[in-house]
């Protein structure tokens, strides 16, 4: 069964809350990784607004407009830049706003029709895969539940800073 347009921006709705509750205080420990292997909430933040390349608000929309037929998808990136290292948290903060807002632009510009049968071919480069997702498939997999999985991993560093 598809999901509702309005699951969806109500998906986009509580991730923006939850995400923004999440760094709340974190402005002197966005860097701070409990080893070296795990990653920071800045990292974290940056993986899921560049993942996919431009972000999934990109995406979607060119899915949307018909303006994209395909992608490429790169897991396990942080996609970390000199200039992101430097960013406050307050400019993290706007990062995430740009895709969340550009998602539920997206959204409220959409059919549920346009969401369930519109589809780009993903080409997940580094697992080796090929295949096409629809808009809905992509706003329920790589938006809702990948964001969810690493609010998770926030909370976790979080408690384990005694936040």
């Amino acid at each position: 069964m598809a999901t509702s347009k309005s699951e969806h921006l109500q998906n986009v709705q509580s991730i923006h809350y939850e995400l923004i509750e999440l760094l709340d205080g974190m402005d002197y420990c966005l860097d701070w990784k409990p080893d070296t292997s795990a990653w920071s909430a800045r990292d974290l933040v940056y993986h899921l607004v560049d993942t996919p390349p431009g972000g999934i608000h990109g995406v979607v929309e060119g899915i949307l407009s018909g303006q994209l037929a395909e992608f490429d998808l790169w897991s396990d990136r942080n996609n970390m830049t000199p200039e992101r290292l430097t960013n406050e948290l307050e400019q993290v903060r706007q990062d995430v706003l740009v895709v969340l807002d550009g998602l539920e632009n997206s959204l409220n510009g959409a059919t549920e029709e346009e969401l369930s049968q519109k589809s780009a071919l993903v080409h997940q480069r580094n697992r080796g895969w090929d295949e096409p997702r629809t808009a809905e498939n992509l706003l329920l997999g790589l938006f809702a539940r990948h964001w969810r999985e690493h609010l998770e991993q926030l909370r976790e560093l979080r408690q384990a800073l005694g936040m």
